[in-house]
């Protein structure tokens, strides 16, 4: 897929069926924005991110946990969540996280666009951090196996920890085509933000406000200064020792 501006200052979408062209593009997408749009490079970074669908533990109980958990500590975190009665493998515990479990303490996790397998470095943590967080509480596995599927995705992060939702700046490659819009890099917490962002948007691209009820953040909107910013890192991920049990 590629994006081009036209020379009456609108823009053109090549796809695998096609050629699309549109006064408006909205760039939602995530990691994988830069592809589309250099200005992004550096600025929006790719993440492949990993999570286990465990099945639960002999000990654990059968209408399954009570809550959802997050395992964050000095050196990285993990965030567990049951599924919910009533809905396909229910009791199965989902586990994502270990990044720093990767090469160069998850380094070679970013950039990463290939959510089609897994990194074994993480797997082997994953796959063991159930019996390491619940020790004798988590019982003999199951009798198909303590997993019942792993998968990756890919998320957007930027320099400052903030999604991006508006136009698209001149100075930002845009080259003085206006119509070019983005909503993306959401620090993997996309299903918390991007619902009223999106809707936001679309409030400002109709001349409107920040959203329903105001609800966009001011940090959240583009800016060039925001752009010209660059991607270093994000801080406290290296997973260590963990001492508490469940």
């Amino acid at each position: 897929m590629k994006l081009h501006k036209t020379s009456d200052g609108s823009w053109e979408v090549e796809t695998a069926k096609g050629a699309i062209g549109a006064k408006h593009v909205i760039l939602a997408t995530n990691g994988y924005t830069a592809f589309l749009h250099a200005a992004f490079q550096g600025c929006i970074v790719p993440l492949r991110s990993q999570v286990t669908a465990h099945r639960p533990g002999s000990n654990i109980p059968q209408e399954g946990l009570p809550g959802t958990y997050s395992f964050i500590h000095s050196s990285g975190y993990e965030y567990m969540i049951p599924r919910p009665p009533g809905c396909k493998s229910a009791g199965d515990i989902i586990i994502g996280g270990g990044l720093t479990q990767a090469g160069e303490e998850g380094l070679s996790e970013y950039g990463e666009t290939d959510d089609g397998r897994v990194n074994e470095r993480i797997s082997a943590y994953l796959t063991a951090s159930t019996k390491m967080y619940f020790g004798e509480r988590w019982g003999d596995d199951d009798r198909e196996g303590r997993v019942r599927r792993e998968w990756t995705g890919v998320m957007g992060y930027s320099s400052d920890g903030y999604p991006f939702v508006g136009e698209v700046p001149f100075a930002g490659g845009g080259g003085g085509a206006r119509g070019l819009w983005v909503c993306a890099s959401f620090q993997g917490h996309g299903m918390v933000l991007c619902w009223e962002s999106g809707r936001a948007l679309v409030d400002i691209m109709r001349g409107g406000g920040r959203g329903t009820e105001g609800f966009l953040p001011e940090c959240f909107l583009v800016s060039e200064e925001r752009m010209k910013m660059r991607f270093r890192g994000r801080l406290n991920t290296k997973v260590g020792k963990v001492d508490g049990r469940l």
